[in-house]
């Protein structure tokens, strides 16, 4: 298995976050993937002896990604927050090394946005996506 290596990782947000050139892919500085959780189901019954039973439901939390990018300040991050209304295809690729690419994709709508401008530095923003449904990953 090959070493992940962050540089050269990007990500697409559907086409609702587009910088000056208009593509809809952006260089990453970071990306943060949280809150994955699963619904757990109280299977006790009045029968049940010793300690509570407990089952895993098929149901669960996709969690968000909270990813800093090379910030364009000609993008208008107020707009996919307002406007889209459902899910778009969010897509985070990773060089891997520069030798081959994994992948993670899933349905996201934009829930935060942050961006900063040091002096004599690169801008940044942090984009905070809740994610939908499935994830895939590969």
């Amino acid at each position: 298995m090959a070493n992940d290596i962050g540089q050269g990782t990007t990500i697409s947000f559907g086409g609702i976050l587009t910088n000056a050139s208009n593509t809809s892919t952006f260089k990453v500085n970071g990306v943060n993937w949280g809150g994955i959780s699963r619904d757990v189901v109280d299977a006790s019954h009045m029968l049940t002896s010793g300690g509570k039973e407990f089952v895993a439901s098929e149901n669960y939390d996709p969690g968000e990604l909270s990813v800093e990018i090379h910030f364009d300040p000609s993008v208008n991050p107020i707009a996919p927050m307002t406007n889209a209304t459902t899910a778009q295809v969010v897509a985070v690729r990773f060089a891997n090394g520069g030798t081959t690419t994994a992948m993670w994709s899933a349905y996201g709508f934009l829930s935060g946005f942050e961006a900063g401008a040091p002096k004599d530095d690169m801008m940044t923003g942090t984009v905070t996506i809740k994610l939908s449904g499935s994830v895939s990953v590969g």
